[in-house]
């Protein structure tokens, strides 16, 4: 985000994104101190703050890693800890851009939460997005934020669970 502020800056203005906590430097968040953890979600939390005025209210663990002291840590600074279930596959510098529109296309469900890299990891994602998003709305679906999903969750499904014991 601080690499690229003023891009930051136009998605947390555009009403179609929102953005969340996803911790400073991706540790694997099981594995590390409830201290380092509290670090990793509140320095991230500050950044968004510094730069869009925006305090953030979700937070997606790297590598889709959790348990219950992390959930909590999360939630003592005010953080819903919010889960994916398809990943696109985008963070792969072998994937084609069609392979890429093929994959996310046809797995895509009713309430998908879909992991897509828009940083120097998704190295077709630029590419592929449009063409994505066009197919799923030719499938019926409707793209709304994960609060509003939150919001809503009867017209949303769900995802997997991808809790580590």
């Amino acid at each position: 985000m601080t690499e690229e502020a003023e891009q930051t800056k136009q998605l947390a203005e555009n009403p179609l994104f929102e953005l969340g906590n996803h911790t400073y430097s991706h540790p694997h968040l099981c594995d590390i101190s409830d201290e380092r953890i509290r670090k990793e979600l509140q320095s991230t939390q500050n950044v968004i703050n510094s730069l869009t005025g925006k305090q953030v209210s979700l937070f997606r663990p790297p590598y889709g890693e959790y348990d219950e002291r992390v959930v909590r840590i999360a939630a003592s600074i005010g953080l819903k800890t919010v889960q994916f279930d398809l990943a696109s596959g985008d963070p792969d510098p072998a994937i084609s851009k069609d392979r890429l529109v093929r994959a996310v296309s046809s797995m895509a469900r009713s309430g998908s939460i879909i992991v897509m890299h828009i940083n120097r990891r998704g190295w077709r994602t630029a590419e592929a997005l449009p063409e994505i998003i066009s197919r799923l709305r030719q499938r019926g679906f409707i793209f709304k934020t994960v609060s509003d999903m939150l919001r809503h969750p009867a017209e949303s499904g769900h995802g997997n669970d991808h809790k580590r014991p």
